[in-house]
């Protein structure tokens, strides 16, 4: 049997899918699309670094994507050297995801991408990147509660938090010093929209008509340095592959199989 870290889940056979999910999240999100692959896909479902079953962060400190674009490869190189891969990611693990597409460019078939919170690509002092440095600062106090109600509520709406089950709530407080290290992450990172251009591969763009125009915003700016890019709006939030998994899931699923090639 193979020897992966904790929170790496391999299935099936195939060309092989990456799955990355949102903050305050884990590789569970997607079992919905795991089932609609695995007949004709291998398919590598990812914790990501804090969350699900997988590690914590070692050193938060020195914490960036390149951890985890790392612990990532080491993955792809044990499940599938040498060969191409498909990308699927959601807010944070979109953002991930135009990571690893940007840095192996000619190794991607297709990014099946949900507006991916790439926030280093807003243009400093816009109001867009106000408000996602306020959001920022906002979630990162002392009260792991109040932060993770600030972020649930933000990206879905008001009151939502209250709403949720207790257990899931003690979940997502506990996870809060990740979000603020996905944040830092997020900000800092240094490729360019241009960067982007490098990706030819067939791209779909998933917006939810219901979320924050920072999201929107952020994926037209992506949007608009693809070559080859679909652009798909689903009656959702931001966290539609969650809440409206259903429907958006299987759209990922159709648009992997008609660009597996």
């Amino acid at each position: 049997m193979m020897n992966l870290p904790k929170g790496i889940y391999v299935s099936g056979q195939g060309p092989a899918v990456i799955l990355l999910h949102s903050s305050l999240s884990s590789s569970k999100q997607w079992h919905p699309l795991v089932e609609l692959l695995t007949s004709d896909f291998t398919v590598i479902n990812i914790d990501i670094l804090g969350y699900g079953a997988a590690d914590k962060v070692a050193d938060p400190e020195r914490y960036n994507f390149s951890i985890e674009i790392e612990r990532i490869e080491s993955v792809i190189k044990r499940v599938i050297p040498n060969e191409p891969y498909h990308i699927v990611g959601h807010s944070c693990g979109g953002a991930l995801g135009l990571k690893i597409a940007v840095e192996n460019p000619k190794k991607i078939l297709s990014l099946s991408l949900y507006e991916p919170v790439a926030f280093h690509l807003l243009v400093e002092g816009s109001d867009e990147w106000q408000v996602a440095n306020a959001f920022a600062k906002d979630v990162d106090i002392d009260d792991p509660y109040l932060a993770a109600e600030k972020f649930t509520d933000f990206w879905n709406k008001k009151g939502f938090f209250k709403i949720l089950p207790e257990r899931m709530q003690h979940m997502m407080a506990s996870d809060m010093n990740k979000v603020n290290l996905d944040f830092i992450a997020l900000s800092s990172e240094t490729y360019t929209s241009e960067a982007l251009r490098k990706v030819v591969a067939p791209v779909m763009m998933m917006v939810g008509e219901e979320s924050p125009q920072l999201s929107k915003t952020l994926a037209d700016i992506i949007v608009s340095s693809f070559k080859n890019v679909e652009v798909v709006n689903f009656n959702a939030g931001h966290m539609g592959p969650i809440s409206s998994a259903g429907v958006i899931q299987p759209k990922i699923a159709e648009f992997i199989y008609e660009n597996n090639c």
